[in-house]
């Protein structure tokens, strides 16, 4: 056996058992390692073979686009289970050496816990640019356990995913206003928040803004998180990409690239992009509120948050509202100037064209077909 990967550690004593913790390059741990899929054995389903579930390609396609980022960061370990035979301890130097038969890279690591994080590495991500111009391997925390048996590696599989919950989305959004830079999330962020807090707004305290129930506010009844990424739609393709580009100035102290996707095709499907990046948010949060003070006035009792019944004032009807929306704001600026805002007596005078009353939305179903029932209901505006 020789070795194919050598790096410092730390032994760990727990019930389960000794462990070891260390740092390795992510070209090294995706190189070793490979995920023990559970999957039935010759169509058998009384017989199940591995403890990891199925890769999704969505999420490592997510996870690979994410490692490119200018501030990409995985704090958690990576746990691996290794053959007693691959592994070699040496207590006074503190090192593991990872073994394999001629020094190859073999698959010598069963995956326990990060299969997506390390499915998204590949050659083009194993490496990231430092503010000095310098290029750095991406490294990766490890938690090796030696010569586990398959009982205790599902028990360590199950430990660790049973115990993650779900960051809600409203939440990461509200996190936003704590970032120094530019980014579509935030503005839209900055927009919810606003019309949440005036009282004259047709959104005031009604927007959840940790995506659940406000102490002391009733009947809200729209998550920052869609009102959030049903915006972001008309501003970016790519948010990630915009952050990138203005975290780049405080990290690298110049941008690295040009802005995208500032082409004619691209500003008339995002038409709110060329305001964005020319700082101006109000041109967004103007045409915003004059558009749902027009809702809120063409159909007041549908889109009061005290009308329980309604379609309108729930999730799916912002939804189908807001495609409404692209569609009057498309119409009324035929030049698509960038700066443009609509009053709120245009979109009204729009809205009126539709002959659908309140009781219309009071007898729909709030789910997620019924945004094209509404959409196509209010549509018919020319």
């Amino acid at each position: 056996m020789d070795t194919v990967v050598e790096f410092d550690a730390i032994k760990v004593s727990q019930p389960v058992g000794e462990f070891y913790c260390g740092v390795m390059n992510a070209e090294d741990v995706a190189k070793i390692s490979e995920a023990d899929v559970r999957k039935m054995e010759n169509d058998d389903v009384g017989k199940y073979l591995g403890i990891q579930r199925e890769l999704k390609t969505n999420r490592v396609k997510e996870i690979s686009s994410y490692i490119k980022t200018i501030d990409a960061t995985f704090p958690s370990s990576i746990i691996l289970s290794i053959s007693e035979d691959n592994v070699e301890w040496d207590e006074k130097s503190k090192k593991v050496k990872l073994l394999s038969e001629g020094g190859r890279y073999d698959k010598i690591a069963s995956i326990l816990d990060g299969q997506h994080r390390l499915a998204g590495f590949n050659d083009k991500n194993y490496e990231f640019e430092n503010p000095d111009g310098s290029v750095s391997k991406f490294q990766l925390l490890v938690t090796i356990f030696v010569g586990a048996d398959i009982s205790t590696q599902a028990g360590i599989f199950a430990t660790v995913n049973l115990a993650q919950t779900k960051v809600n989305k409203s939440l990461v959004y509200d996190l936003q206003a704590l970032a120094d830079t530019r980014s579509p999330e935030r503005t839209c962020h900055d927009i919810a928040v606003i019309l949440n807090s005036e009282p004259e707004s047709p959104f005031y305290r009604s927007i959840k803004r940790l995506g659940v129930a406000t102490k002391g506010v009733k009947n809200e009844f729209l998550t920052q998180a869609t009102f959030v990424e049903n915006v972001v739609k008309l501003i970016s393709p790519d948010p990630k990409s915009d952050r990138d580009y203005y975290m780049s100035e405080s990290k690298f102290w110049r941008k690295s690239k040009k802005i995208s996707h500032m082409d004619v095709d691209s500003l008339k499907k995002y038409f709110f992009r060329k305001a964005f990046v020319e700082d101006r948010d109000e041109v967004i949060a103007s045409n915003i509120l004059n558009f749902f003070n027009a809702v809120m006035k063409k159909w007041p009792v549908a889109w009061s948050k005290n009308e329980k019944r309604s379609s309108l004032n729930k999730s799916v009807g912002f939804a189908a509202l807001m495609r409404v929306f692209k569609d009057i704001y498309r119409s009324e600026n035929d030049s698509l100037s960038w700066d443009f805002v609509v009053g709120e007596d245009r979109y009204y005078k729009r809205l009126c064209k539709c002959s659908k009353d309140d009781e219309f939305f009071l007898n729909i179903e709030p789910s997620t077909r019924s945004i094209k029932v509404i959409y196509d209901a209010i549509s018919c505006l020319d």
